[in-house]
């Protein structure tokens, strides 16, 4: 790999580490207000979906605008937005102004600008990196995330101690700006050769539905994760903070360390894919990461104090980075590039998309469900989607 290609990567790392360090913070705070203003399990369910609504209704489009404009520019847009509005929040704060349907509202609008960042981000990379290296260079920029994930959390879990809550909105916004800085510094590959004229929005958005149809695997492999996030994300986003809070009766200190820890997790699966990925192909990988993922979810019906919710939410995310790293390099390697940010909109409707359904679900199903019980069963039915892929060879034989 040559050198201004290293620099490139290690420049979107940093800007990823930083950005989602932020996102991290901005997550655990938003549920934790949520939750203690209302006081109600279904209320920030609702509020959790309304941030991932926008996928639903704007992901898709965010994927024809990948592929047909500047996708360092639209990363950039993004980012930029996505400040300018979380930093309404903590001002509401201060002039006690404490509406839960208001910060419904602005969670929605920061969300449907973050819709342009992630079908941007990995239609670039395979730009700048050849196919070979994309397995060891996507296990890299995962990392990134992760790391952030367990260094976000654990800020805010020792910073909490001195600081309102308020603040960590501030900090958020912030790392959007230092993220920015970082992504202006990335040399830029040759304008893509435009090979046909532009067609309209939807001609392109149908062509790249239509590219998915027709490709067995990659259709049944998104549809799978359609499932599986159905399953598995609802429980990650809203269940925990439910269980914390209020089955275990910890603090909102014990919950950013119980998400530090689950950052920790995928850490070290990023780090195992990044070491021993090549030598097992990359369907299977995913598979195996969703029947982990499933399993060890079912394990928390058990939880019976923070550190055990702790060990246990470690072994379970290890399996999440088999997966979104696995998927993300089969879609890179087995499509052209021009479909790359439609593609990874799909991917990114599957997943955050569905987000907003299962976290409206869990909350009101909390409401009258034991979350242990919810976890159990949720954690069966997304080992149940790995099983079942199991049986299309195909998808199983993905390099």
């Amino acid at each position: 790999m040559t050198l201004p290609a290293r620099r490139n990567i290690l420049l979107l790392w940093a800007a990823q580490l930083i950005s989602s360090a932020g996102d991290a913070v901005y997550h655990l705070a938003l549920m934790w207000l949520i939750l203690d203003l209302t006081g109600s399990s279904t209320a920030t369910g609702l509020v959790a979906m309304s941030a991932y609504i926008p996928a639903m209704l704007f992901g898709l489009y965010s994927g024809v605008l990948s592929d047909r404009h500047n996708r360092m520019v639209l990363m950039i847009l993004s980012q930029l937005a996505q400040a300018a509005t979380v930093i309404i929040i903590p001002i509401l704060l201060i002039y006690d102004i404490e509406k839960a349907v208001l910060f419904g509202l602005l969670a929605f609008v920061r969300a449907t600008f973050s819709t342009l960042f992630p079908p941007a981000f990995n239609a670039f990379v395979p730009m700048i990196v050849d196919k070979r290296h994309l397995v060891r260079v996507n296990s890299l920029l995962a990392t990134s995330g992760q790391l952030a994930w367990f260094i976000g959390p654990a800020l805010a879990g020792i910073l909490l101690g001195v600081i309102s809550l308020n603040f960590l909105f501030v900090l958020d916004a912030i790392s959007f700006i230092v993220a920015i800085i970082l992504l202006l510094f990335v040399v830029k590959p040759a304008a893509r050769p435009q090979t046909d004229i532009h067609h309209s929005n939807w001609k392109e958005l149908t062509d790249g539905i239509r590219y998915v149809v027709n490709h067995e695997s990659l259709g049944f492999l998104i549809g799978l994760t359609i499932v599986n996030n159905l399953f598995i994300m609802g429980p990650a986003l809203v269940g925990t903070p439910i269980l914390v809070k209020e089955a275990l009766g910890g603090t909102v200190s014990q919950y950013a360390f119980v998400e530090a820890f689950l950052a920790l997790g995928m850490l070290i699966g990023s780090v195992f894919v990044y070491r021993y990925g090549s030598r097992v192909n990359s369907g299977l990988l995913l598979l195996i990461g969703m029947i982990l993922d499933g399993l060890t979810y079912s394990i928390f019906y058990f939880a019976d104090s923070i550190g055990f919710v702790m060990i246990f939410i470690t072994i379970h995310a290890i399996g999440i980075p088999m997966i979104t790293i696995s998927r993300t390099a089969i879609i890179q390697r087995h499509s052209p590039n021009r479909y790359h940010g439609r593609l990874f909109s799909m991917v990114h409707l599957a997943v955050v998309g569905v987000t907003a359904l299962s976290s409206a679900l869990v909350g009101i199903t909390a409401s009258f469900i034991d979350i242990k019980t919810i976890f159990l069963f949720i954690g069966i039915g997304a080992a149940m989607c790995g099983i079942v892929g199991m049986f299309h060879t195909k998808v199983r034989q993905l390099t």
